[in-house]
Parts: C-alpha cells; structure tokens; sequence
C-alpha cells in the first residue's frame, strides 16, 4: 500500500534542506570573502579553508531539493520538464562539489605563493579527513613559528 506523504512531511523535509543548503552557501561565501580580501591586502597570514569549498556545490545541489519540495507542496506532482532541470541541478551541484576543491586545491596555492609566501604546514589542524583541512601561508618563517605557537597555547 502506497502512503501519501503529507504537506507536514514535505514541510520539515524542506526545512531541514533549506538549512544545510543556507548553511553551505554561507560557509562557502564567508571562506570565499575571507580569501579574497587576504589575496587583496595580503596580511601577515593568509588562510586558506578546503573544506568550505563544497559549500558551493553542496548548496546547489541542496537548493535543488528544495525546490522539488515546493513544488510538491504546491502542485502534488512534479512535471517531467522540472524533474528535469531539479536533476540536472542536483547533478550539477555534485559535480561542483568534487571539481571546485580540487580546481582550487591547485589554483589558490599557486596565487599566494606568487606573492612569496610559504605554507606553514605544522599550525595546520588535521582532520581526520585531509580534504578539510585548512592551509596556512606566512610571509616569513618566523610568523610561521609565531603562529605555531600561538596555536599550541590555545591547545
């Protein structure tokens, strides 16, 4: 017997992908600004965060959820024409989601070392995934041994 999902389900079902997608553009959007505005005034450390780069494609992919959500609790039934574009932002989003870390995996550390920074790989946290982690580069190595430092006070 087929159950009917109700406008209820639908509602907490969209609210609870609204969140991780709001979340994940947020988190992309703060480690993209935050990057941005390092690679422009170029302080003493820069910070460059991985793991918010999924942001982007995760929240595509999230916010094409959200719409066939809506549309399931406005018109009960999805046309195979939306069917068609929400899958294709879902498979986009993937996509997306994979490809933009390793781009700027690439791309990001090639820009700051053009300004001759080097990377300060022992104030580094490591996850226990190494695609979240987040690279530090220094002006000098002695900014590097200060930020060691400070990170292993805060610890």
């Amino acid at each position: 017997m087929k159950e009917e999902v109700t406008i209820p389900k639908l509602l907490l079902a969209l609210l609870f992908f609204l969140g991780f997608a709001l979340f994940a553009f947020l988190a992309f959007g703060i480690a993209l600004y935050q990057l941005i505005d390092s690679l422009i005034e170029l302080p003493s450390v820069i910070e460059f965060d991985r793991g918010a780069m999924y942001g982007f494609g995760g929240g595509i992919g999230l916010s094409s959820f959200c719409v066939a959500f809506v549309i399931l609790i406005f018109y009960r039934k999805i046309s195979p024409a939306a069917e068609s574009r929400i899958g294709k932002g879902i498979i986009y989003g993937l996509v997306l989601m994979f490809i933009l870390p390793i781009v700027s995996g690439f791309t990001i550390p090639y820009l700051i070392k053009n300004h001759d920074y080097q990377r300060c790989e022992k104030a580094e946290y490591q996850p226990s995934w190494p695609i979240f982690r987040a690279h530090f580069y220094t002006d000098t190595s002695a900014t590097c041994q200060q930020l060691v430092q400070e990170i292993s006070d805060r610890y």
